[in-house]
């Protein structure tokens, strides 16, 4: 997909029809691509960019393509990672359709219950093996992560503490505004973890960027351990001050090509010393923050693009254990990963809370949020709409919010 050209020109990228001198006939593209959307349930001007259209919308339109070009079998590899709910619903409605076409489709995911919600029949993949296929009315969410897992899943959240109390703020945010959320205020205090929710373009991720002096923010204050930060604060300033930020980009973040232990590190070469600091060096500040999150296999010689992306996240945490902060900053810790993974990670974010550290998380799953978080809140088209403890919270109730 070219996000810059139109959406006719890129559901008929190089198979344009051709008047009769050989030139593009852009109006016969133009109701084609019209038409074809239509049968499908979507209305949309093709004659604009593509970029001008939802992530959603740019995915109804790379699978319409695929149509047009004459594929019959259709595999579709976490086609809902990156959207909202309500863009995984007209993409589920999206499959529907097609299926009633008579096409077929192999739709690959990690979100258990889409799969159950558009599947037939489904097989579970393990460590690269096939373990079992089970038709849809077999198929049950428990069932289902047991196979995954090879065990089963006896409790897929920690209880909260109720009890806990947060005698010290760590981190507090006043009247944070800028072009994408306005008001943003919250607190997090030593040894408790905040969840952030809100479905994407929501407005809070810009604010964990903001908070880490990575977005311009208009008016607003950020305040460490009772420290105001200077209004143009950079990165450099926020890590030393004590704030870690792991982004919701693994792929970005990391250096794939580079070991374990020169990822872990980078954000801190200064502090190791020397201009280039020596190899020797960085492996003993490295070493003993990879067992502290089991990374696995453990080497830190090991080239970070070969581990997989539950234990990538593990090295993406365990950079900023090297040089401990007050405040950890997680965007999306969990995107991407089995349900395996899954709680390995969020099993190292408790223990960081209950070591001291105060945590703020950031995401659009709401399974993350309620697994992991002792206070909610939900952020909805740039603002904060409801905060609460995360007591007899369920899906549904986060969803409603949005």
């Amino acid at each position: 997909m070219i996000p810059p050209l139109t959406v006719a020109e890129n559901l008929f990228l190089g198979r344009q029809p051709l008047a009769r001198w050989g030139t593009i006939d852009w109006q016969t593209m133009t109701q084609t691509a019209q038409e074809e959307l239509h049968k499908l349930g979507f209305d949309l001007n093709v004659q604009l960019p593509l970029e001008q259209y939802s992530l959603g919308t740019q995915q109804v339109v790379e699978v319409l393509r695929a149509i047009l070009s004459g594929a019959r079998v259709l595999v579709m590899d976490e086609p809902t990672s990156a959207l909202s709910p309500a863009e995984v619903e007209g993409l589920i409605a999206l499959v529907h359709t097609l299926r009633e076409q008579g096409r077929s489709i192999i739709y690959i995911s990690h979100f258990l219950e889409e799969v159950v919600r558009v599947a037939d029949r489904i097989t579970v993949l393990r460590n690269g093996d096939k373990v079992a296929t089970v038709s849809r009315e077999e198929a049950t969410m428990d069932s289902l992560i047991a196979m995954i897992l090879g065990r089963e899943m006896t409790r897929a959240k920690e209880p909260l503490d109720t009890t806990r109390t947060y005698e010290q703020t760590l981190l507090q945010v006043n009247r944070l505004t800028a072009d994408v959320f306005s008001d943003i205020t919250f607190s997090v205090g030593r040894g408790e973890v905040v969840g952030i929710y809100g479905a994407i373009g929501a407005g809070h991720f810009d604010v964990a960027r903001a908070i880490f002096g990575l977005y311009q923010f208009d008016s607003g204050e950020v305040i460490l351990d009772e420290d105001p930060f200077p209004p143009d604060f950079s990165t450099r300033y926020a890590i030393r001050r004590g704030l870690a930020y792991v982004t919701e980009s693994r792929r970005k973040s990391l250096l794939m090509d580079e070991a374990i232990f020169r990822n872990i590190t980078m954000p801190h070469l200064e502090r190791i010393g020397r201009l280039v600091p020596r190899r020797e060096d960085e492996l003993a500040v490295a070493t003993p923050t990879i067992p502290r999150v089991n990374v696995q296999p453990p080497d830190p010689l090991n080239p970070v693009g070969k581990l997989s992306g539950g234990n990538q996240q593990k090295v993406a945490i365990a950079r900023w254990l090297a040089f401990p902060p007050k405040v950890f900053v997680a965007s999306e810790p969990t995107r991407g990963m089995d349900v395996g993974a899954k709680s390995e990670v969020l099993a190292i974010l408790r223990r960081l809370r209950d070591e001291g550290y105060g945590v703020l998380v950031i995401a659009s799953e709401p399974e993350t949020i309620l697994a992991v978080a002792d206070r909610v809140i939900v952020m909805s088209r740039g603002h904060i709409v409801s905060e609460m403890n995360n007591e007899n919270l369920d899906k549904d109730s986060l969803m409603r919010l949005l």
